[in-house]
C-alpha cells in the first residue's frame, strides 16, 4: 500500500460512531470520536467488524492521514474494545451502593431527603 508523506501509524482511543446511513438504515460510514478529533474509518475487513461496535469505547491502531481540509482518516490495522480490558477494579455490589434508609420519624426522613 502507498501512503502519503503525512501518514503515520497511531493508536487512538475513542468511541465508534455511525455518521452516515443508506436508505435501508444500514451504516455506511463510521468514525472514531475522541475528545480532540474525529477520525473517519477507511473501509477494510476491520471496518466491517467495527460497525458492530457503534457507541462502544475502543482502542484502535492504524495508519492516520489528514486531508488538506483537516479531515482525518484512519485505516485500522487492529482494535480492541475497552470492555475487553480487565481493569482489576473491585466489583461494587448493588447493596454497597444502595443503602436502605430507615428513619425513626417523618421529621428525620424529611431532613435527610430535603436538606
Amino acid at each position: 500500500m502507498d501512503f502519503d508523506d503525512n501518514a503515520s501509524e497511531m493508536m487512538i482511543s475513542g468511541v465508534v460512531m455511525a455518521v452516515e446511513w443508506d436508505d435501508d438504515d444500514d451504516v455506511t460510514e463510521i468514525e472514531i470520536s475522541t475528545d480532540d478529533d474525529n477520525y473517519y474509518v477507511e473501509k477494510n475487513a476491520l471496518w466491517e467488524e467495527l460497525v458492530d461496535f457503534c457507541d462502544t469505547q475502543v482502542e484502535v491502531t492504524g495508519i492516520v492521514t489528514e486531508e488538506k481540509d483537516g479531515t482525518k482518516q484512519v485505516l485500522v490495522t487492529s482494535y480492541e474494545t475497552l470492555d475487553d480490558i480487565d481493569y482489576d477494579e473491585e466489583e461494587i455490589e448493588y447493596d454497597d451502593v444502595y443503602e436502605e434508609w430507615r428513619f425513626e420519624s417523618e421529621e428525620e426522613e424529611d431532613e435527610a431527603r430535603y436538606p
